[in-house]
């Protein structure tokens, strides 16, 4: 007769011997939700087997893990398995008293506690640090969670978070330790981190963030790396809570090292088939320049998409670097051979909880099945990235297991609201006191649509506009969508007369690389010319009336701009091309054109010149009505009022317009000493052009001139909490005597 073994487990597993005894029966007290079978599944002990203590010891540690139960007791008896259990709590509900500056969602967002999930000690210790580690993030760090539960009938429990935020812990110094090269200034500059200032209370960069500490490290890495110190090092970075707990020290012990100038690189190219040809002009620097880590970067990319295109599919670049300390000089060898061959196995996107998976994928220029191309994934995260949907994206390669050869691309992606309702105040010298209004989502139920609904209102012009825009009309490489418009213009200040438009449109657009895109329109509307002044011209008098407009464009244009928004190097040029006439009054031909180019002369110097044009013809025997003719001035032309420039009638001063225009322009942009995230620049700038003659010039009632007007001026930039503002102040340097000027220009507004 085998012993009886007799054990008793809350929590503990007490053992003293090793036999075992066969299992006949089974009781189970206890459970109220949680159904018996469950709880043997668990188990997994059948009746008929030997038990011992070992397997009752792991059926005690098995039913504590599911974290189902806050008590587990088993003991067997007589081939009696007794198993009591007490259930752990449900929780109702969640609670967050105290928070203001984080709402209730965001923190719901962080813990793991939900209603309807089982209740643990563990889990709500665990969620009160998660959520101290948001507070943290968010620059509070003496934020204190206090977690708390309130019984309720049945075993349910309400879970408390008391949270006291505390004051936002902000940098109150950032000391540098080992520059002698750079000021501390300089470097503070390059670094996101900033020192708590009067002017940063609607930023965040001046709140201490340990990732943003080791993000500074790296841009501080960069940032000598790009001045020529390839030794430079950052031996220490330590943050320290100052003794009232209100703010951090931040400081950064580094060595610098010496620094490099390029010598004449050598590429050596060890590629099957291949004729050797001279590869210079894919080198992005030149002998005797400081050593620039992004300029070798782009020079191994350059190298890379060369020899793809050339249909080496797994060309690989490696550098190789000889520094001469003496010299303080680096050779750096390219080399140019065969990679591994790797294949892409499966793209897998994680986080989009929103937004469809070929929204992203269709960004991506590497398909599954494609041989490996690094280019083109650095590609295609830049692009869903600029799909603005998301507060990050990171990517990865996982190479398969078992398969060589293959590697799997994971990218994974944090949403973030991409609807917006966004109301604006400014002013400026065009159009006066201006408010506008819209409503925008620009990922529709996650397809990636755009739909806007806008207002415009001024003491000038008011504007309606509603606009839906598929990025990728049918699943193609095809923007398509449709606008309609009614705009209201009030010209009486420089031409006598109000315009009324009302219309729709429908337009298609589509990239043949991804720098050269080509979009067409079809625009039906209705214009007219009314409220025309008594004393007004005789040539805007002829033209009063309502005229129906049927028109066919086409736009191509190709943008290298190293940024859309705040370029420093590149162009962007475009050519336009509209007919109008189509079953409709207004007839004419149209064409445009313009460009601009950009050049970093020196670190946050810009200079950049651009030039436009444009030439309209009436076309079956009719003139150009005047409130499709072109008018310069204002932003157009500075130091000129809107339609100061050009045909004027000598009885009423109203501005005619022209059939032709031709402008340069040329601007510096430039620091003015202030700290940058200040976001003001200064400038200096040129405009000079010609406007040609409207239709029906008569010279006996009309003031005009061929000759070229030119303007120079200065003016200030600043990206302010009010939006961007733009002061300007311009005088004309060649002008006519009728010709309408404008010395002082301001534009500013806001959207929030």
């Amino acid at each position: 007769m085998k012993k009886v073994i007799t054990l008793l487990l809350t929590g503990t597993f007490l053992s003293g011997t090793v036999s075992a005894e066969t299992l006949n029966t089974v009781s189970i007290q206890g459970t109220a939700r949680i159904e018996n079978q469950t709880v043997m599944n668990y188990l997994n002990l059948k009746t008929g087997t030997d038990i011992s203590g070992a397997d009752i010891d792991k059926a005690t540690k098995t039913l504590f893990a599911t974290g189902l139960f806050s008590d587990v007791n088993i003991k067997m008896t007589d081939g009696q398995l007794n198993i009591t259990v007490k259930e752990n709590p449900i929780v109702h509900n969640v609670y967050f008293e105290g928070n203001k500056k984080l709402d209730d969602d965001t923190l719901k967002s962080e813990i793991m506690l939900k209603p309807r999930t089982v209740y643990t000690l563990n889990k709500i210790q665990n969620d009160a640090d998660r959520l101290l580690e948001v507070y943290k993030r968010s620059g509070r760090f003496g934020a204190t969670v206090n977690p708390k539960i309130i019984k309720k009938d049945q075993n349910r429990v309400d879970v408390v978070f008391e949270i006291d935020e505390g004051l936002k812990t902000t940098v109150k110094k950032i000391n540098i330790i080992g520059n002698t090269k750079f000021s501390d200034d300089e470097l503070k500059e390059a670094m996101m981190t900033k020192e708590s200032a009067w002017y940063r209370f609607l930023a965040s960069t001046d709140t201490y963030d340990p990732d943003r500490l080791n993000y500074d490290k790296e841009l501080l890495r960069r940032f000598y790396l790009q001045n020529g110190y390839m030794d430079f090092k950052v031996k220490n970075a330590i943050a320290e809570l100052t003794p009232n707990k209100e703010g951090f020290v931040i400081t950064f012990d580094i060595e610098e090292g010496n620094r490099y100038k390029f010598i004449q690189p050598d590429i050596k190219v060890n590629l099957p088939e291949y004729t050797a040809k001279d590869l210079n002009d894919k080198v992005e620097f030149k002998q005797g320049q400081w050593f620039n880590a992004d300029l070798v970067e782009s020079t191994i990319t350059n190298l890379n998409d060369y020899f793809s295109n050339l249909g080496y599919a797994f060309v690989d670049t490696t550098p190789t670097f000889d520094k001469n300390d003496k010299d303080k000089t680096v050779k750096i060898t390219f080399s140019v051979a065969e990679g591994e061959k790797v294949f892409v196995n499966k793209i897998n996107i994680t986080g989009n909880s929103r937004t469809l998976d070929k929204v992203i994928r269709r960004e991506f220029r590497i398909k599954e099945g494609d041989a490996f191309n690094a280019s083109k994934l650095r590609r295609s995260k830049q692009r869903v990235e600029n799909l603005d949907y998301f507060e990050k994206v990171d990517l990865k390669t996982v190479p398969v297991y078992g398969q060589p050869g293959k590697t799997d691309i994971l990218m994974d992606v944090a949403e973030k609201a991409t609807g917006s309702f966004s109301v604006g105040v400014g002013w400026s010298s065009y159009d006066g006191l201006l408010f506008d209004t819209g409503i925008q989502e620009r990922n529709i139920l996650g397809t990636g649509n755009t739909l806007g609904l806008n207002l415009m209102l001024s003491e000038r012009e008011q504007q309606y506009t509603v606009g839906l825009t598929n990025p990728y009309f049918m699943d193609k490489n095809l923007l398509a969508g449709v606008d309609i418009f009614h705009t209201t213009l009030d010209n009486e200040d420089y031409s006598s007369y109000k315009s009324t438009t009302t219309g729709g449109a429908v337009r298609f657009g589509w990239n043949y690389t991804d720098y050269l895109r080509q979009s067409v329109r079809y625009t039906l509307q209705e214009d007219e010319v009314r409220d025309v002044e008594e004393d007004a011209s005789r040539y805007i008098k002829d033209q009063e009336g309502r005229y129906s407009l049927s028109m066919i464009g086409q736009e191509i244009s190709w943008d290298k701009r190293d940024n859309r928004i705040n370029p420093t190097q590149g162009f962007y040029t475009s050519f336009s091309a509209d007919y109008a006439g189509i079953g409709a009054d207004t007839k004419f031909v149209r064409l445009g054109m313009m460009g601009i180019q950009y050049f970093e002369v020196a670190e946050d110097i810009v200079f950049s010149v651009r030039g436009d044009a444009g030439h309209i013809w009436g076309t079956g025997g009719q003139d150009v009505r005047i409130n499709h003719r072109y008018y310069l001035g204002d932003s157009s032309f500075r130091g000129f009022e809107y339609g100061g420039i050009g045909a004027r009638d000598k009885a009423t001063g109203d501005a005619l317009g022209g059939n032709w225009y031709a402008t340069a322009s040329a601007e510096v942009q430039f620091p003015l000493g202030l700290p940058k995230e200040l976001g003001i620049k200064g400038k200096v700038f040129s405009d000079a052009g010609f406007i040609g003659k409207p239709d029906g010039y008569d010279a006996s009632t009309m003031d005009y001139s061929s000759k070229m007007r030119m303007s120079a001026g200065t003016g200030i930039m600043w990206q302010s909490p009010m939006g961007m503002i733009n002061l300007d102040f311009a005088w004309p340097i060649m002008k006519e005597d009728f010709d309408e000027t404008k010395v002082f220009r301001l534009n500013f507004g806001k959207a929030f």
